[in-house]
């Protein structure tokens, strides 16, 4: 098997993380937060229940616009234009309530795009229109002036990072075709963020998650609208809340005001971890790792690796290839070794997946004995 790890250099994410008997391959679903960043969670709670939740909520605050100004910078969004919502859903159904956006809108998507977004989209009254891709489903750049010259797009939602198999899309080159044809761009990023750089995307709005790839708390997540935009947003909010927030910024009447504060500043201290260890090298680290993984359970009996081993993802999809029940075998991992993965069905990806897959997410600390335990417990029919 190939090594993993050469040097014990990551070994240091696990040892800030709660030890544990399980063989956690499943950051794609939900990473592991650190000892610290629990604490963090918990210290908040309990300053809520010793001196009030909204005297917590005040004293929280420069560290809450401090994570703010690091998930522009991780984005590429200006700091007065992040929201903090309860989840990457929570903040679509935002984006789509005050976009300036008319029912039978079209909105152009990849064919890998998440159902749930789809389901969104037409809970909306959008219709949906796929943008060109090649055989591999990434889209091609070089095919978006025609298609854009036969069908103008209200907007473009693009998934940077999929979820179901290690598929990494352009986005800043599809940015600037969107750009000179003045069509918006969404941006999906709850796998993206923490697990490749989006801060170049160019995106007119990017939101995502605290619980994956920056391995941040539940119930917390974000969106991020573009200067441009900013001034254009039609939020639906009452006149208290918009008391409250006064001449701030207009992004600010996305956030819910009944929030999950020790989420948010569990994420912010998730946040500062990820910029300490140095962006680049983790997104270099886990393009590695998903390579490394899917070179690793290649040659299991009974699967086969799904995508390119080349795609900077670390994330790797086996389709069964003896009629294994990704869902049974998921459990049975669970129960029987302990070890975490996902089974991705078909309804995650509708428009590009017709068979479920077993979906394996290490973070930067996986070791060569995860990957053999998995290798080995995977059965072959």
């Amino acid at each position: 098997m190939t090594t993993i790890i050469p040097n014990g250099s990551w070994l240091h994410f696990t040892d800030q993380r709660p030890g544990t008997a399980y063989v956690h391959l499943d950051t794609a679903a939900a990473g592991r937060s650190s000892r610290a960043t629990l604490d963090a969670v918990a210290a908040h709670a309990e300053l809520e229940a010793t001196a009030g939740a909204y005297v917590a909520a005040a004293s929280a605050a420069p560290v809450i616009e401090e994570c703010r100004a690091g998930l522009a910078g991780l984005t590429g969004v200006d700091a007065d234009g992040i929201a903090f919502t309860e989840s990457a859903t929570a903040a679509l159904g935002a984006l789509l309530r005050a976009w300036p956006l008319s029912f039978g809108d079209t909105v152009a998507v990849a064919q890998s795009e998440w159902g749930p977004n789809l389901d969104a989209f037409a809970a909306r009254g959008l219709r949906v229109v796929e943008l060109p891709v090649d055989g591999a489903g990434i889209v091609a750049v070089d095919a978006l002036p025609g298609f854009f010259g036969m069908q103008m797009p209200a907007l473009v939602h693009l998934t940077p990072v999929s979820s179901h198999r290690p598929l990494v899309q352009p986005a800043g080159a599809v940015a600037a075709v969107c750009r000179e044809f003045g069509i918006p761009l969404w941006a999906d990023a709850a796998q993206g963020l923490g697990h490749a750089d989006i801060s170049g995307c160019g995106a007119d709005a990017v939101y995502g998650t605290s619980r994956k790839w920056l391995t941040g708390p539940r119930g917390v997540g974000f969106l991020g609208i573009g200067p441009s935009w900013l001034p254009r947003l039609r939020p639906r909010a009452s006149d208290m809340d918009r008391g409250a927030v006064g001449d701030g910024s207009p992004a600010l009447l996305l956030e819910s005001r009944e929030a999950h504060v020790a989420g948010r500043v569990g994420l912010a201290n998730a946040v500062s971890e990820f910029l300490a260890a140095g962006p680049a090298a983790v997104w270099e680290r886990l393009a590695s790792v998903g390579a490394l993984t899917r070179s690793a359970l290649d040659s299991v009996e009974g699967w086969s690796v799904v995508g390119s081993s080349a795609a900077p993802s670390a994330i790797t999809a086996l389709r069964p290839l003896a009629g294994q029940d990704v869902t049974a075998v998921r459990s049975a991992l669970l129960a029987e070794h302990k070890i975490v993965t996902t089974a991705a069905l078909p309804v995650r990806a509708p428009r590009d997946m017709t068979s479920g897959y077993l979906r394996v997410s290490p973070h930067v600390d996986v070791t060569d004995e995860d990957l053999a335990r998995l290798a080995a417990a995977l059965p072959a029919s």
